[in-house]
């Protein structure tokens, strides 16, 4: 890809941004994450248990340290898209949650992973950063989405088929559900 493309990719994935209005009343911003976005990013995952912490990452699960945020607020705008849910308390924005794709090398499909802080969980923040996102990677042309997740997971399970994720159990690990989505 061309610098002029990656450019291009990087101020589209930016520019997204919706004002969303939550079950409860509340109102959040729903956005592209930026480099920018370090510090809120650590102090989010800090707050996080481990076991919520997990859904951030697609990957490799890390301890929530500087390095780790600043590398999840940098991603490549060609695989990568991370949205951020933000809720204003005064004059200050936190992260509430966070959902992510990471794109296969074609393109054609992506792994997806959602967290969301515990006192925002039930009022429909992962439902709509989720829809957000599904909706990015059908414009980008992705054809599947997956995530992979703990057969103890109700809560997640739920919101997936509620978007509508169908479920398979894994035939190597039967502590996992996978979860596919086909994007037309």
């Amino acid at each position: 890809m061309t610098a002029l493309a990656y450019s291009k990719r990087a101020a589209i994935a930016e520019a997204l941004e919706w004002k969303e209005r939550l079950r409860d009343g509340s109102v959040v911003r729903i956005r592209s994450i930026r480099p920018g976005d370090a510090e809120r990013e650590h102090a989010f995952l800090a707050r996080l248990p481990p076991e919520d912490r997990a859904y951030r990452f697609i990957a490799l699960i890390r301890a929530p340290d500087e390095r780790v945020a600043r590398d999840l607020t940098c991603t490549d705008p060609e695989l990568d898209v991370t949205l951020v849910a933000l809720a204003r308390s005064g004059d200050r924005e936190s992260e509430i949650g966070a959902a992510r794709y990471c794109a296969s090398k074609g393109g054609s499909r992506c792994d997806c992973a959602v967290a969301v802080d515990g006192k925002w969980q039930r009022r429909g923040v992962g439902r709509l950063l989720m829809w957000h996102l599904i909706e990015v990677a059908r414009a980008r042309g992705i054809r599947r989405m997956y995530a992979v997740d703990p057969v103890r997971c109700a809560g997640a399970h739920h919101l997936a088929e509620r978007l509508g994720f169908h479920c398979r159990p894994d035939p190597e690990d039967p502590v996992v559900t996978t979860f596919e989505l086909t994007l037309r």
